[in-house]
């Protein structure tokens, strides 16, 4: 009777970030996959957060899996709670989405090229979070006389006493004001990219790495400047977040 040989499935390793070398575990933290273990795995004197999924689903059919977008908002949601699970024991260099190496050689390699640079950005981030931070233009409603509008004549003298009535805008240098007053109290700031037409009344945003310490100062600033764009302009902030936008990218190498 012939025996069968049990083939194994293949894994490729996902890298989620990197931190300084720790001996801290992430306890039954779930992986990309919602099945695969979380570890940590110690090389060139740095720690790379890791899990260990399927070839295939990652590496040899990520592509097609990424345009499936059931598939990629499911990856992309365990991705976030896993690097933000890191955050909450050590300061983390998070990894782009799908960030997959062939083996721990491939790995180690890509990281010991690197290691100059991930220093770097470990020694910056450190007791550091990253904040979101956006300026919206108040929407304001008309505010029409109480007597009726009969004719032409009487609307356009309504509309140009509506005018009259609304408060200046505040100006492009009141923004940058505001602009200045951030980058002093930040380790770093980023853009975001170009403001655009996806969210109504977005005039402005910045990402900030702000120091843990550092925290009161900007909750102050945001304070001082909504108090002084009453009805003309709205702050969002959000955070903190790992500093996805603080890693050094343009030399990392993250494909496997």
């Amino acid at each position: 009777m012939a025996t069968r040989v049990k083939r194994s499935n293949p894994t490729v390793i996902y890298l989620y970030g990197v931190t300084q070398k720790i001996a801290k575990d992430l306890g039954h933290t779930v992986g990309i996959d919602g099945a695969s273990a979380v570890e940590s795995l110690p090389l060139s004197g740095l720690t790379c957060w890791i899990s260990r999924v399927s070839r295939t689903d990652f590496a040899d059919q990520l592509q097609r899996n990424m345009e499936n977008l059931d598939w990629l908002a499911n990856a992309t949601i365990h991705h976030q709670r896993v690097v933000s699970t890191i955050a909450q024991v050590a300061d983390v260099l998070p990894a782009r989405f799908a960030t997959v190496f062939l083996n721990e050689l491939s790995l180690a390699e890509d990281l010991e090229s690197r290691k100059r640079i991930l220093r770097a950005d470990l020694k910056r981030i450190k007791n550091s979070d990253e904040w979101g931070i956006k300026v919206f233009r108040v929407q304001e409603k008309p505010e029409w006389p109480s007597t009726p509008v009969r004719t032409g004549k009487e609307y356009l003298k309504a509309k140009a006493v509506l005018l009259q009535r609304r408060p200046n805008q505040t100006s492009d240098s009141d923004i940058e004001r505001f602009a200045g007053a951030l980058k002093r109290i930040a380790v770093k700031t980023a853009e975001v990219g170009k403001v655009s037409g996806g969210q109504r009344g977005l005039q402005w945003q910045t990402s900030l790495l702000l120091r843990r310490a550092d925290r009161r100062k900007l909750e102050s600033l945001l304070k001082k400047f909504s108090e002084e764009w009453a009805n003309r302009r709205q702050i969002e902030a959000t955070g903190p977040w790992p500093p996805y936008s603080f890693v050094s990218r343009e030399t990392a190498g993250t494909s496997a």
